[in-house]
């Protein structure tokens, strides 16, 4: 058993005894763990509120070799994003990031850049009003998908490789914009505006902080997103069906109040 020391996102916790929980956290240098924090659940616990959902702690665990489930000794808060918790619109919006993390990433594969995606878009969701969350949210998918290997060709259709401007599709099964000679080739495929497809490759150029400062939710964001979670879901299959998207789906209403 070897000691190790790094910085974690909280995904996802359950309990495991009376005084103890499993913490499923994505860390900078080793992934996604799971780790049992024993005595968290006290009162008193050494680790107070640094495993509350959606935080980000500096860690030490021991590491089990051949084992799934690892120690927690310490946590301590870095980044508690406290603006987030308190809002439910905004913590629909940080569960569905995080599952698509847990879900779509095998255990303990390090990835620093998906790190970095996934502090930076809760950072982003924290300083958020509820106007900006939506391109918030949308601008992660696609950056995320990229990172996984399953990103959408967005440069040209991705049947015949003409460049498309205007009269867009986009091939939920083919995986990208599709022109009009092409799009009756995908069965699952969308039309698109003019105003949606710009959007949706500055989402995927622009970072995450210039997105939320520049836009806010409009008939061309819920058009977007719309299709990303379309997209999501045609993808990743019902083996790892995002189910916050279904929870976000009914509430996000509320944000633009």
């Amino acid at each position: 058993m070897s000691i190790h020391r790094t910085h974690g996102v909280v995904l996802r916790t359950r309990k495991m005894r009376e005084s103890s929980k499993i913490v499923i956290l994505f860390t900078r240098d080793y992934g996604k763990i799971s780790v049992v924090a024993r005595g968290s659940l006290k009162p008193k616990s050494k680790f107070g509120s640094s495993l509350e959902l959606f935080t980000r702690s500096a860690i030490i665990f021991y590491k089990k070799e051949n084992r799934d489930l690892h120690t927690l000794s310490h946590s301590e808060i870095l980044s508690p994003y406290k603006q987030l918790k308190r809002d439910v619109v905004k913590v629909a919006y940080a569960s569905v990031i995080g599952e698509m993390v847990e879900r779509l990433l095998p255990a303990e594969q390090p990835n620093r850049s998906l790190y970095n995606l996934l502090t930076e878009t809760l950072k982003q969701i924290d300083l958020a009003n509820r106007t900006q969350l939506e391109v918030v949210l949308s601008s992660y998918e696609l950056k995320l998908l990229r990172l996984i290997g399953y990103g959408p060709h967005l440069a040209s259709c991705v049947r015949c490789g003409r460049q498309v401007n205007q009269g867009a599709w986009f091939g939920l099964i083919s995986g990208g914009l599709l022109c009009r000679a092409c799009h009756d080739r995908d069965l699952n495929s969308v039309g698109l505006s003019n105003k949606a497809l710009e959007l949706l490759r500055e989402l995927e150029a622009e970072s995450i902080a210039s997105v939320r400062e520049r836009h806010s939710s409009d008939q061309y964001s819920r058009e977007v997103s719309n299709l990303l979670n379309s997209f999501v879901r045609s993808q990743v299959g019902e083996t790892a069906k995002i189910k916050s998207l279904d929870f976000l789906e009914r509430i996000r209403d509320v944000s633009y109040q």
